[in-house]
């Protein structure tokens, strides 16, 4: 029976931290990016730590992109490694707040990527990734560099009262020194729903899926995760396809093949980290294991009847699952969790048996 084991986990960060991401360097460092000030509402800038034991001990090593007061801005950016391993992308949003940061969606921001060649030592000065849209956008994910070379940059629009109406992916086939073509990723073709927490992964070259967390317009509520797939090096996507999960921000890792481990948020009922595997066609999923990866210890139930989903937001106390292959086989996921009252990351190292 296809498994998931658990070898260890810990905590990396204790700074009112979260939204980290890592990669495994080709020397067999791990280098994770996460936010620093404020938890999930993000009232600081990126910071980085390194792993030379394979996530077992970690050390803060400095600051990616720094906030600024003059003008205010905060961010938060994910690290991704390309191909060959030479270049290390951090990429995220910044901020240019507004007095009240949990008034999810409002104020400007602009999609930034700084960029090290030297292993994570230094980093460039950030650079605008430009979209055709104006307003807010979340950006929820690293730059996805592909076999090809290409470099995808994905993010969200956040219109009022439709959130998530769509997924972008800024497209550079030049190392992101252009970025002339976006394509879309996810969109409802029946304008009922939005799409949150976008993370794309290549399965095999030029074959892409993407996964995101799915909300009705209005309202904001929960519907069940949805799911894409691009057959062309990320410029053109199927139309989205619901998952067998109703919950949030769901990562896809590739295992080969139709094969995914799937990394999910689960809100409501026993509350936790959800770890799963499936597989997958270009219609739908299949589950074949599905456990607790990371367990709060909490039961939620949803609200009855009128609710926003925007308010639950404001209530969020763990998320941003997310993992990277080792080279040993192995895989390091990370999360953000508020634990005795400190928003921190939490490692996790996991192996799965299929």
């Amino acid at each position: 029976m296809p498994s998931i084991e658990i070898l260890g986990t810990g905590r990396l960060d204790e700074r009112e931290s979260a939204f980290p991401q890592a990669v495994q360097m080709p020397n067999g460092d791990i280098l994770c990016s996460f936010n620093v000030g404020g938890g999930h509402f993000v009232e600081g800038g990126t910071d980085w730590a390194r792993s030379t034991d394979g996530g077992e001990t970690w050390t803060v090593e400095g600051t990616i992109l720094p906030p600024t007061s003059d003008p205010p801005t905060t961010n938060a950016l994910k690290l991704s490694l390309s191909p060959d391993g030479e270049t290390v992308y951090a990429y995220g949003s910044r901020a240019y707040p507004q007095p009240d940061p949990q008034r999810f969606g409002e104020g400007r921001n602009e999609a930034v990527f700084c960029r090290s060649t030297d292993g994570g030592r230094t980093w460039s000065e950030p650079e605008v990734v430009p979209f055709p849209v104006e307003g807010a956008l979340e950006v929820s994910h690293g730059i996805t560099p592909l076999a090809s070379g290409r470099l995808l940059a994905p993010a969200a629009t956040l219109p009022a009262g439709r959130l998530g109406e769509r997924v972008l992916a800024a497209v550079s086939d030049d190392g992101g020194r252009t970025w002339p073509n976006h394509s879309v990723v996810f969109q409802d073709p029946e304008g009922r729903r939005g799409y949150f927490e976008q993370k794309l992964a290549e399965t095999a070259p030029g074959r892409l899926i993407a996964a995101c967390w799915t909300v009705s317009f209005g309202d904001a509520k929960d519907q069940p995760d949805s799911f894409a797939i691009s057959n062309d090096d990320g410029l053109t996507w199927q139309p989205p396809r619901p998952t067998e999960f109703m919950g949030q921000t769901m990562t896809p890792i590739p295992l080969g093949g139709d094969r995914l481990m799937v990394l999910y948020n689960k809100r409501y009922g026993q509350q936790g980290v959800m770890m799963a595997l499936v597989t997958f066609t270009e219609e739908a999923w299949v589950t074949r294991f599905h456990e607790t990866m990371w367990d709060p210890q909490r039961l939620r139930q949803r609200p009855a009847g009128d609710y926003s989903g925007v308010d639950e937001l404001k209530k969020l106390e763990f998320g941003y699952p997310t993992a990277v292959r080792l080279l040993d086989g192995d895989f390091l996921a990370t999360h953000w969790s508020r634990e005795d009252g400190v928003f921190g990351v939490r490692w996790t190292r996991l192996r799965v048996h299929w």
